[in-house]
């Protein structure tokens, strides 16, 4: 594994040493407008869920962040998952010491290996540098192997549809429309901008299965309980006070399958559903104050998984499933509210174009979890 004081030179920001001034100047930039600036737009809404934890509940961007949880100890702070960029966690980390706590950041845990989990990691240790970064030892391995390529490809990928997004803001019909795709534009620059640069940091304490962390403010129990989102997933549950942190294994968009384990993960979310919570923070959407959507979500992925399997043993096509299967025809989103439950979310939760409708928006989910299942079937 390369040093810590390896990556930091290539990583946007303070560099400790060799790095150009002019990065210093960027990260420096960054950090003085997310903690100084009184008009700088929050990234996050922060929610009190239980005495001593918090949801940082992110706002729509067109490179979207991630939620965080933030546990606080007695002397420190625990904070799960890292969001996708720099200027993210320094726009947090200004919150929390206005809004929640002085307290140092202590532990950062990654839910798993994603690029919007996990490339906040650098900033962190650079504000925290004695700070540990805890996962599984699977998702350790899936940030090496995974990291540094798909930060490459998902910078390229934003750099080819930059001027497109440009395009459509110059022929917007609307003042709304050319506000959205002016905003798209912006997002999508700032992005490129700093991660142009980054090199991922590996988590310095793995393990397997549980690991429980004991404080004097509560316990905190961080646990793998098998395939699901990816292949390394974990969870952190407070005993105390009944407050799970989850990820994306469960949360409050439609499941993203690309890396996931469709057969595999229902049976993981009925382990999870064995934690005794009240409060459930997903890595995307609100806050569950019930286990009722991680059973919804559950059998939507079986349903689905089901209804796909079948398809591709009869040898359709992804496109011929996609005009079949809908949500009115998924019993797991027509009967009860989950499909409106999925609607709803990922209009308040993520950005959408103006005039975008619940249930062209739930349609296109099914279809992306459709042709992700279709995939992830010779991989489960």
């Amino acid at each position: 594994m390369s040093s810590r004081r390896g990556f930091l030179k290539n990583t946007l920001g303070v560099a400790w040493t060799g790095a150009a001034l002019l990065e210093q100047a960027v990260f420096r930039a960054t950090a003085a407008r997310a903690q100084a600036t009184p008009g700088l737009p929050r990234l996050f809404q922060i929610e009190k869920v239980a005495d001593g934890i918090y949801a940082a509940i992110s706002r729509p961007q067109a490179l979207i962040n991630c939620n965080a949880v933030i546990f606080e100890q007695e002397k420190d702070l625990l904070i799960v998952d890292t969001h996708s960029k720099p200027s993210a966690v320094v726009s947090l980390v200004g919150q929390l010491k206005k809004e929640v706590s002085q307290k140092p950041v202590k532990y950062i845990v990654n839910s798993h290996f994603h690029w919007d989990h996990t490339q906040g990691v650098p900033t962190y240790k650079r504000i925290a540098p004695h700070a540990d970064v805890i996962s599984s030892e699977i998702t350790r391995k899936l940030i090496s192997q995974n990291g540094a390529q798909r930060l490459k490809e998902s910078v390229e990928t934003a750099m080819a549809a930059l001027p497109g997004y440009k395009d459509k803001a110059a022929q917007a019909k609307t003042p709304q429309e050319k506000a959205h795709f002016q905003q798209v534009a912006l997002d999508t620059q700032s992005y490129i901008s700093e991660m142009k640069n980054y090199q991922p940091e590996l988590p310095n304490v793995t393990f397997d299965n549980d690991l429980i962390i004991h404080d004097k403010a509560h316990d905190l129990h961080l646990a793998f309980r098998g395939r699901g989102h990816t292949e390394g997933d974990v969870v952190v549950f407070c005993p105390q006070k009944k407050v799970i942190a989850t990820g994306d294994l469960m949360h409050g968009f439609a499941p993203f399958i690309s890396d996931g384990f469709p057969l595999s993960w229902p049976i993981t979310l009925q382990a999870v559903a064995m934690f005794p919570f009240e409060h459930l923070i997903g890595g995307h959407g609100g806050v569950q104050h019930s286990k009722e959507r991680v059973y919804s979500m559950a059998g939507y992925i079986e349903e689905l998984t089901e209804v796909v399997g079948r398809g591709k043993r009869s040898r359709k096509t992804i496109e011929q499933l996609q005009q079949s299967i809908t949500p009115a025809s998924l019993v797991s989103l027509s009967r009860g509210d989950y499909g409106k439950f999925l609607g709803q979310s990922i209009s308040k939760y993520a950005l959408q174009p103006p005039g975008a409708e619940e249930a062209k928006i739930l349609a296109n989910a099914v279809n992306t979890n459709i042709a992700q299942i279709y995939t992830a079937l010779d991989r489960s």
